[in-house]
């Protein structure tokens, strides 16, 4: 099936290709009201001002169009000022009782990748510190006035037992601070070792105060699995034709590039590919020919670590649209080494399903009511209803995810992991509805929405 992108959509993805040399940018006539449409949910709204400030053309743009994406712009501006102010006092205070923290994606990836804080800071402040330290990293928050002030949190056993991560703010809720101890739930067959992966951090500075830096192998699989938890479709979509106007759809583009970005930081000038041509149909599986590649990334390693964390097609889709669709430099090789195992006929229905949802309510379609109640995003579970498709490969575990689980696979392994499994999934039943009536009762009591689908998550 061939598919061509709108001028404005092959616009802005010229424009996260090409930001670094504007010159190299097409502009033919547009929409700039629908540029600005879609640039905004983007988060792309000062890489765009940039662009179009470098190629003179951002004077001569329509009012309306213009002030909405300064608007956006200055968002950026401020929220990054904002918390970065409150990030460094953290970070300072942190160092000083021997904390070690990573700065996930956000602020870090602004000021390191981009080199403007402005440019994507994120709407939370995601930090990731060691399991033993999320109470002296609470109490740093605390002791800044950054609490539980959002009435919808519940218990922090609940999100300790569960989750990954607790959320804090202050009163007003401008500012949030997500310390984390994984990347993902425990119920995944994701098995990363997160203690490993900060003891090989070393030490960096961020906003001019000591932080822990990952290595690139872990950065990268930071930003894919990161991604991958928003764009839960991704593996079982990414050869779609349409692929490109669904992560204009789902707001996702600067997730790409910033592992595109993070890629082309670390490759020699000699290893970029040949430009991607737009104007095409997009075609998938077909791979841009590249020069010879000279990387300060150990590709052997980013391969390693898929293997060892269960990650091999969150990086296979992940990096192949990198490479189709923002000309990252990324070795045949690597993309060989991590192929992506084809799901089962109910899961590819179910995320083709996603990412058509995602589509329609870009075009203004109608979509489907029972895939806008499943894939809602609440305060009430971990598991959002979508990612209970995870639940079976978890049950009946694979050999593979035994071998990285327990160091061994077999029927005896797999039965022991498919006890504790169901042990688990009791106690998350049960802790999902002692904690929820525990927080209806506590916001009955306030007089504050009582609704199990409040929105949980401010954004990365």
């Amino acid at each position: 099936m061939s598919f061509s992108l709108t001028p404005e959509e092959t616009f802005l993805w010229d424009v996260a290709q090409n930001w670094r040399t504007p010159e190299k940018i097409t502009l033919p006539p547009l929409d700039w009201a629908q540029v600005a449409k879609t640039a905004v949910p983007n988060r792309m709204a000062t890489l765009l001002k940039r662009v179009l400030t470098a190629r003179a053309v951002w004077p001569t743009l329509p009012d309306a169009p213009r002030a909405e994406i300064e608007a956006s712009a200055q968002r950026l501006q401020d929220n990054a000022a904002l918390m970065s102010a409150s990030l460094a006092d953290y970070l300072q205070q942190a160092h000083a009782r021997g904390l070690d923290t990573v700065v996930l994606k956000g602020l870090s990836i602004s000021n390191n990748i981009y080199g403007d804080p402005a440019m994507r800071p994120g709407g939370d402040i995601d930090i990731l510190v060691r399991r033993d330290q999320i109470r002296p990293c609470i109490e740093i928050l605390h002791a800044m006035g950054i609490g539980p002030f959002w009435p919808n949190l519940m218990a922090d056993a609940y999100y300790e037992r569960h989750h990954l991560h607790h959320q804090r703010c202050t009163p007003d809720l401008k500012i949030w601070f997500e310390p984390h101890w994984a990347l993902d739930h425990p119920y995944t067959v994701l098995t990363i070792d997160y203690a490993a992966m900060l003891n090989r951090t070393h030490p960096g500075e961020l906003l001019g105060q000591p932080v822990r830096d990952l290595t690139l192998p872990d950065l990268l699989l930071s930003l894919a699995v990161h991604l991958v938890k928003h764009a839960i479709y991704l593996p079982h979509t990414f050869t779609r034709p349409d692929l490109a106007r669904g992560i204009l759809a789902d707001g996702m583009l600067m997730y790409y590039l910033d592992i595109a970005e993070v890629i082309k930081q670390n490759s020699g000038s000699e290893a970029q590919s040949a430009s991607f041509d737009f104007a095409k149909p997009l075609e998938f599986g077909k791979r841009t020919p590249l020069r010879t590649l000279s990387s300060s990334i150990n590709w052997d390693a980013v391969i390693s670590l898929a293997r060892e964390t269960g990650t091999v097609d969150i990086f296979g889709a992940v990096l192949a649209v990198c490479r189709t669709l923002l000309d990252t430099p990324i070795p045949d090789r690597v993309l060989e080494a991590l192929p992506v195992r084809a799901a089962g006929s109910v899961t590819r229905r179910a995320m083709n399903a996603v990412l058509d949802r995602e589509i329609a309510q870009y075009l203004g379609v109608p979509s489907s009511k029972f895939w806008d109640v499943m894939l809602v995003t609440n305060g009430a579970f971990i598991l959002r209803p979508i990612r209970l498709l995870e639940t079976a490969p978890y049950f009946f575990a694979s050999s593979d995810f035994l071998r990285r689980k327990y160091g061994r696979a077999g029927f005896l392994t797999g039965a022991g992991h498919f006890a504790r499994a169901v042990g688990q999934f009791a106690r998350f039943g049960w802790d999902a509805v002692y904690f929820a009536v525990e927080r209806y009762r506590r916001l009955k009591g306030i007089g504050y929405s009582t609704s199990l689908f409040n929105r949980l998550e401010t954004g990365g």
